[in-house]
């Protein structure tokens, strides 16, 4: 349910912060901590030179961190392959900020039940520099399988879940986050740019946003969960064009999500440890 190309650089708020005098910073641990963000669902294994494509630190610069990385038990080498994956301690952080997630199993059984009702894939996710991280993903008995699980990314600036973070941010923090993203050519052509403000400016009436793919026959729609700007989550439900057409998506499901992001509020707000 989402397209575009993978970020060449990962901007992390860690990043973003080192970019200010901060004597409290240190700027080493900020770069090893990329790094690691580097891997997810997707991509579980990587080479430095990938790493460095990724993040946009120098050649020098990730082998060093890599060592490091691989010394502290945190990324670990592909047995017969000149790649990395994560080590035991990545994976043992991993299950302790997971073990803490009990919100999670709660609202779980709420996006099934939307996701069985339309035979379609529900997700909630969470922004991590340019992209939106699945939390949880749950699928119906669709014609149609996804290849996105729990940890996938999701680009910002082209998914529907996506433009509904942006839909609700501040129009100074919007414009900031496209600014940079245009800089670097991460915005895609102008019918992508003009579809992504289409629809942020018809979020604050609908509730939701509203992004059809004709190319893949897909449509998804999307809203953000009201919250603090540093803990703010997206949901979506998107789906073949087949099961959920244009004139569902607006007048039924679009309507439905939207007070599924309502619901999940308090239950979001009670388990802010997420």
């Amino acid at each position: 349910m989402s397209r575009g190309p993978a970020p060449v650089r990962a901007h992390t708020p860690a990043a973003e912060d080192a970019a200010e005098p901060d004597r409290q910073f240190v700027t080493a641990l900020a770069r090893g901590l990329e790094i690691l963000r580097c891997f997810d669902a997707e991509r579980r294994t990587l080479g430095t030179t990938e790493i460095a494509h990724i993040t946009g630190l120098a050649q020098p610069t990730v082998w060093r961190l890599c060592h490091t990385l691989q010394k502290t038990g945190f990324l670990h080498v592909v047995p017969g392959k000149d790649k990395l994956q994560l080590g035991i301690a990545a994976i043992a952080l991993g299950s302790a900020a997971l073990a803490g997630q009990e919100a999670l199993e709660v609202i779980r059984p709420l996006l099934q039940v939307l996701a069985d009702r339309y035979q379609v894939a529900v997700a909630l996710g969470r922004r991590d520099g340019d992209s939106i991280v699945y939390l949880l993903r749950c699928q119906g008995n669709s014609p149609l399988l996804m290849n996105l699980r729990v940890g996938s990314r999701i680009p910002l600036f082209h998914s529907a879940i996506g433009w509904s973070y942006l839909a609700c941010c501040t129009p100074e923090d919007r414009e900031a986050l496209i600014a940079r993203a245009t800089s670097e050519g991460r915005m895609g052509d102008e019918a992508d740019q003009q579809a992504m403000a289409t629809a942020i400016a018809q979020y604050p009436e609908r509730g939701f946003v509203f992004h059809p793919r004709p190319a893949y026959q897909i449509n998804t729609v999307a809203a953000a969960i009201e919250l603090p700007v540093s803990e703010r989550y997206v949901v979506s439900c998107g789906g073949p064009d087949s099961l959920l057409p244009e004139p569902l998506m607006l007048n039924e499901v679009g309507p439905l999500l939207r007070q599924l992001a309502k619901d999940l509020q308090p239950i979001l707000l009670m388990g802010r440890h997420i």
